[in-house]
């Protein structure tokens, strides 16, 4: 009986256990096949979000996840976009042209659902869109907000490809759908309505693509792919024309008469914006007689006077809030008595240092006072950067001054300074003159980089099996490596009195190896730049960024292609006279955002160089400082054709952004590898069979140089 009872338990027992079993093991398995929640680390410049959706975190240019999260703007920095926003339209207003201000928000804004938790949950509602929005209404000028338009239509429809930060051709129907509707209600009431795009005139394309930024920069962090998810819409009846707008940064689009419906009105139309609403160009081509579209906001008299736009639509993009104009803070003060500076901006950088950021009127001495010892600088064209040591308080005062000639000194201005022994590892140097330099720079400058004999042959040996390697693969292939100076290579006076420069750098060692050597061409970048920076119109460097600016980048392409002409005669490069050399305020670079300054406030006269006649390329630049622009630093292939001219394979880094647009114009066929990519490909170079293939370099990284 003990027995009989004891198996009946045990079998009992076992029955319970599969009972459990049954239950739990589906449920382990939904649990274990269920996706992992996405999370934010904080730190990396990409975000996963649900659904394989990338979103941009920050970029040198952008500061979304803070303008998400509710980043505001100070009082003198909204009024100074402000004020130039008001500027604009009413200088397009002495044209006869009504201008519309229309705000695009951000992918991160409208898609919050997409974003992970611990991201979406610090939303604000109150950011910089908003504040910008409000204030601008206020002023009386026309101003659309897009944001409930996406908020209505983002459930049913994909306004923002799921890895690019900017609308798609959905996105961009619905701004024009939104514009077009506007410009009814307030101009064409009992008149001839403008034509309202709709979706049923196109037909809606979906594919995925892993070429686009985010989707390369992520795979650049984690090492995983994740593909973008485009939507297109292409036109199903509607042609037009290109309007034959020669002009830098400009596009023109226009509907032959015969085409048009005679129900309807089309309006001329000038679009502004800084690059991220392209998507709108196709739908605003179809509604218009004449549509120009401008990659900047900045409307150019000549352009204006011969289009004569009926309507000016300036896009003012939510993740591009740093690219708007800025009215200018220049002071010019009348009196005897010397104008007080403007401090625009302030940043700590080594222990117990503050930089600060301002400007004045010209030809100034500005001095700062109070610290550990007076300071000062005289200001280039009334602006000023000034690096200041503080006293080891908790809380101090300094003062700043102004001095300009023949006057005498301003007010001084008062600044609330902490010391701070954070050390600068923000990688920024304050040099002299207003010039900031990339720290990793310093050892090139002081002679710490310098290589040894055993290194120098080492590279040399290194180099030259790789270039045997293609030779057996393409025979007729030359190379060469061009290695862009560094900022204090080519600026040596701009840099701080505790520096001591080296004569000899790892730069003319590698310069000195190959100057014999058959196989490959080093050329020298930096003789041919210290000779042109004793005659040039402007510098070459940028001061608040890393990189050369075009003329920097112009000099260097005429080294280049002087050597091609030797045997491309053709080749040759294009004289000054041929392009356009001037300069434009724009948002600061790189090393301000390093500080962690807003770019809204950090400015300088960007330098620019642009063909009077138009690039065969196609290659559309802007004017940020070394663009903005993530196509830039993508792969891209040319084909202009033109008798007598070679072919080109490149790989670069980031210093090709300004030099491309010169190469592309002087090769026939030319490839340009995705920045910092060096695939060993011989078979793709074996295809192609280049005439050249050039490694560019910056002089900073010479320990990576392959």
């Amino acid at each position: 009986m003990t027995k009989r009872k004891i198996a009946g338990f045990i079998c009992l027992f076992i029955a319970f256990i599969l009972v459990v079993l049954a239950f739990a093991l589906p449920n382990y398995e939904k649990a274990a096949d269920k996706p992992k929640e996405p999370e934010y680390n904080g730190k990396d410049a990409v975000i996963l979000g649900y659904d394989n959706w990338l979103f941009r975190a920050y970029g040198n240019k952008s500061t979304e996840l803070d303008d998400f999260r509710g980043a505001k703007y100070n009082d003198g920095e909204i009024n100074r976009v402000i004020s130039a926003l008001t500027d604009l339209s009413d200088k397009l207003a002495e044209q006869s042209c009504k201008t519309l201000f229309v705000f695009v928000p951000s992918k991160m804004a409208v898609y919050r659902e997409k974003l992970p938790k611990n991201v979406a949950d610090t939303y604000s509602e109150s950011r910089k869109y908003t504040a910008l929005f409000s204030a601008l209404s206020s002023t009386g000028l026309d101003v659309l907000d897009t944001f409930p338009v996406f908020e209505a239509a983002k459930n049913d429809e994909q306004l923002y490809d799921t890895a690019a930060d900017t609308v798609n051709d959905m996105g961009g129907l619905r701004i024009a759908e939104a514009v077009m509707a506007h410009l009814n209600e307030k101009y064409r009431k009992g008149q001839t309505a403008y034509i309202v795009p709709s979706l049923s005139d196109y037909t809606v394309e979906t594919s995925t693509d892993d070429t686009y930024a985010l989707t390369r920069e992520y795979r650049n962090i984690t090492g995983e792919t994740v593909s973008n998810v485009v939507v297109t819409l292409k036109e199903n009846s509607v042609e037009y024309k290109d309007a034959g707008y020669d002009y830098e940064a400009t596009y023109a689009t226009k509907i032959p008469y015969a085409d048009r419906g005679a129900d309807h009105s089309y309006p001329s139309m000038l679009v502004l914006d800084t690059g991220n609403s392209t998507a709108c160009r196709k739908y605003f081509s179809a509604l218009s007689s004449l549509s120009v579209f401008r990659t900047e906001i900045n409307a150019d008299e000549t352009i204006i006077k011969r289009a004569a736009p009926k309507y000016a639509v300036i896009m003012i993009n939510e993740n591009e809030l740093s690219a708007l104009p800025v009215k200018s803070d220049i002071i010019h003060n009348e009196t005897d008595i010397s104008a007080a500076p403007v401090i625009s901006a302030s940043a700590y950088t080594d222990p117990g240092h503050v930089v600060l950021f301002g400007v004045c009127e010209e030809h100034t001495t500005v001095t700062v006072k109070g610290g550990e010892r007076d300071v000062s600088v005289r200001a280039e064209s009334g602006e000023f950067v000034i690096e200041v040591p503080i006293l080891q308080d908790d809380e101090s005062y300094i003062s700043v001054s102004c001095l300009t000639d023949g006057k005498s000194e301003s007010e001084d201005v008062s600044q609330k300074v902490k010391y701070t022994k954070m050390h600068g590892d923000k990688g920024v140097i304050i040099g002299k003159e207003g010039h900031l330099h990339y720290y990793e720079t310093i050892g090139d400058y002081t002679g710490e980089t310098l290589l040894s004999d055993d290194a120098v042959s080492a590279y040399v040996g290194y180099l030259s099996a790789k270039a045997a390697r293609i030779h057996a693969v393409s025979p007729n292939t030359k190379i060469i490596y061009i290695v862009p100076p560094n900022h204090l290579t080519i600026y040596p006076e701009t840099a701080p009195d505790n520096l001591t420069k080296c004569d000899n750098s790892r730069l003319k060692q590698l310069v000195n190896a190959f100057k014999d050597n058959e196989d490959i061409a080093f050329l020298d970048l930096t003789t041919p730049l210290l000779e042109a920076k004793k005659t040039a119109p402007y510098r070459l460097y940028n001061k608040t960024d890393t990189h050369w600016n075009e003329l920097g980048a112009y000099y260097a392409y005429r080294e280049i292609m002087n050597y091609v002409a030797k045997d491309y005669p053709k080749a040759a490069p294009e004289p000054p006279e041929s392009f356009n050399v001037f300069t434009r305020r724009v948002a600061g670079g790189d090393m301000a955002n390093f500080l962690g300054l807003d770019l809204n406030v950090v400015t300088e006269e960007g330098v620019y160089v642009r063909s009077k006649t138009g690039l065969k390329s196609g290659i559309n630049k802007d004017y940020s400082m070394n663009f903005a622009n993530a196509w830039f630093s993508d792969y891209h292939e040319f084909n202009i054709g033109g008798e007598g001219l070679p072919t080109l394979l490149m790989y670069r880094d980031s210093f090709s952004t300004n030099l491309m647009s010169f190469l592309a114009e002087k090769f026939s066929h030319s490839v340009f590898y995705t920045m910092w990519e060096r695939p060993d490909d011989l078979d793709a170079i074996a295809e192609m069979q280049p005439d050249y293939i050039i490694y560019e370099l910056v002089e900073r990284s010479l320990g990576g140089l392959s």
